[in-house]
């Protein structure tokens, strides 16, 4: 039997809002909790199948407007396609791809381009997209943060069991996990812990 390859291109800016609410309300003043009065304000973020960069773009939109100094943050962006990802290092969205953002975020994060827009430098450089199959340990350790949604959905049992190990590796001891909303760790031999939020549910890692 081939290797599963993890291939999902459907994405857009902000996709299941909920997941951005929690984001927001719940996980992000957690880590600061947890970490206040440590020596690293850095919060580490990975977003794994990112396709063409909606999710990671919309996730560093966020955290720029709602993450207080001195914290900090850092993405890493992986898909398996080159082609995704050479669209999404540029950045360039046409109208019908930022349909519904807010007013807001499209004048303080985009550059208006010839048939759509691009994402402004400065939250551009915030990210760095690598390719990775998840079928693979991508080597990252100590994420905060792991949004790995719509992916598992499309693989068998046995796949679906060795991807959410593999990103447990790679959390940090005390982090956060979503996955799509269609999809879910029940049943499952895995540490995580599920977490239902007054937004949205989700899972963490705290051991």
């Amino acid at each position: 039997m081939a290797e599963p390859v993890f291939l999902s291109n459907l994405t857009r800016f902000f996709r299941n809002q909920a997941h951005f609410d929690a984001l927001e309300h719940y996980v992000i003043p957690a880590l600061i909790r947890l970490r206040e009065g440590g020596p690293d304000n850095t919060i580490k973020i990975w977003s794994a199948g990112c396709s063409t960069g909606e999710e990671p773009y919309a996730i560093a939109m966020l955290l720029s407007e709602v993450l207080p100094a001195p914290w900090k943050f850092e993405i890493i962006a992986s898909d398996i396609s080159p082609e995704c990802l050479s669209a999404a290092r540029e950045g360039f969205y046409a109208d019908s791809r930022i349909a519904g953002l807010p007013d807001r975020y499209l004048k303080k994060y985009f550059d208006k381009a010839e048939g759509g827009c691009r994402v402004r430098a400065d939250i551009r450089s915030a990210i760095r997209f690598a390719r990775h199959d998840l079928k693979n340990d991508a080597g990252l350790r100590g994420m905060d943060i792991v949004f790995c949604r719509n992916v598992i959905l499309y693989v068998d049992e046995a796949a679906r069991a060795a991807v959410v190990s593999r990103l447990w590796d790679s959390m940090a001891a005390k982090s956060f996990l979503f996955i799509g909303h269609s999809e879910t760790l029940f049943g499952m031999d895995t540490k995580f812990e599920f977490l239902k939020t007054e937004w949205a549910p989700l899972y963490r890692k705290f051991i």
